[in-house]
């Protein structure tokens, strides 16, 4: 049940500035020699306005994607928790429901330190909300949790993260431990890697052989 000591407050949140500039240097550094080499062969041969097409639409495609970055958020106002993902709607959570808050310090894949989880779940023990250590700084973390009309439970040491998705069911987004989906994920991403650059030997005029 809440704690009925417990106040909350107005606390709004943004994601860590620097998934953004990292996310636009990783663009810029894996996208520039690939369309350099297209500019480079095309432009003799005058095949170049294909490249810049297909340029114009990477670089689109990465402008949504920060744009839509930059509207992520998570926040509790009026007595809501409310909050969104890149590419997930905003959800919103009446504070009342609220029973229990978590906080815990997992490992996840090859992050140098433990990332801290909030799990916000109901009476009957369902998440109604999470936010991920890795996306948000921790002190933002713990400003949220705080802001809740329960006293929130920090777990300091560290688990892995499957441990935590044991020991805390039903705390999973749907694309998370499930090795299945992972390895369809790499196939995925090799089938459209190779895609992509069928596509340049095309544009640049060289045979394909599959």
């Amino acid at each position: 049940m809440p704690d009925a000591t417990a106040t909350t407050a107005d606390v709004h949140v943004r994601p860590r500035g620097a998934l953004l500039r990292t996310a636009t240097i990783t663009s810029l550094l894996v996208s520039s020699p690939v369309f350099g080499a297209l500019y480079w062969f095309t432009i003799p041969s005058g095949m170049w306005l294909e490249v810049v097409v297909m340029h114009i639409v990477v670089l689109a495609l990465c402008v949504l994607v920060g744009a839509r970055q930059l509207m992520v958020f998570a926040e509790v106002r009026g007595g809501r928790l409310r909050g969104n993902g890149i590419f997930s709607p905003v959800e919103e959570v009446e504070v009342d429901r609220v029973a229990r808050v978590d906080l815990v310090n997992t490992y996840v894949g090859l992050t140098p330190g433990p990332v801290c989880q909030l799990l916000v779940r109901d009476a009957e023990g369902a998440r109604l909300f999470r936010m991920r250590g890795n996306f948000w700084h921790d002190g933002d973390l713990a400003r949220i949790a705080a802001a809740l009309p329960v006293s929130p439970v920090t777990t300091t040491e560290p688990i892995d993260l499957r441990d935590f998705f044991r020991d805390y069911p039903g705390s999973a987004y749907w694309f998370e431990d499930r090795r299945a989906l992972s390895i369809v994920s790499i196939v995925i991403g090799v089938i459209a890697v190779a895609g992509v650059a069928a596509a340049a030997m095309l544009v640049v005029g060289e045979p394909t052989r599959l």
